[in-house]
């Protein structure tokens, strides 16, 4: 799987895109949460809210990673793609009640991991989690890249 810093991007913008529903005003926010679907036979990401399908976005480099550390490298590139559309301050402008989480769900649709919970303007993440990511997700950026 060749994961570099314009695939990351574009995953961003298509799950940043996928979220688009949920820019209007305030009188209309939802209660909600976000998950990605991660899947690795059909290569595919999946964004759904509790009600809906977002979005359905093909990435071929899923089916090159792994299967027995497939849902722990996903983790770490959800993470850092969440991080991306957090640093935009996108998520700030949705209109959706807080707290609210980005939760990572395997093949039956049971909880993985919650990746971000947003609560009014923080966006919290695991701090024991984020501790080495920069360094992991550089390790398994080299390793794809050198596949």
């Amino acid at each position: 799987m060749k994961l570099n810093e314009s695939l990351l991007n574009t995953l961003a913008d298509a799950v940043e895109g996928s979220l688009s529903k949920y820019r209007q005003t305030a009188d209309n926010a939802i209660v909600t949460d976000i998950y990605l679907q991660p899947l690795r036979d059909s290569a595919e990401l999946k964004i759904y809210d509790d009600d809906e399908d977002l979005a359905v976005i093909p990435v071929k480099q899923l089916a090159e990673i792994p299967e027995d550390t497939f849902y722990t490298e996903m983790e770490k590139v959800l993470r850092k793609i969440l991080q991306k559309i957090d640093n935009c301050e996108s998520l700030e402008k949705l209109a959706i009640w807080k707290p609210f989480s980005f939760v990572m769900v395997d093949e039956e649709k049971e909880t993985y991991y919650e990746l971000m919970l947003v609560d009014d303007d923080t966006a919290l993440v695991s701090q024991t989690l984020m501790e080495g990511l920069d360094k992991d997700l550089d390790e398994f950026l080299v390793q794809l890249l050198n596949d």
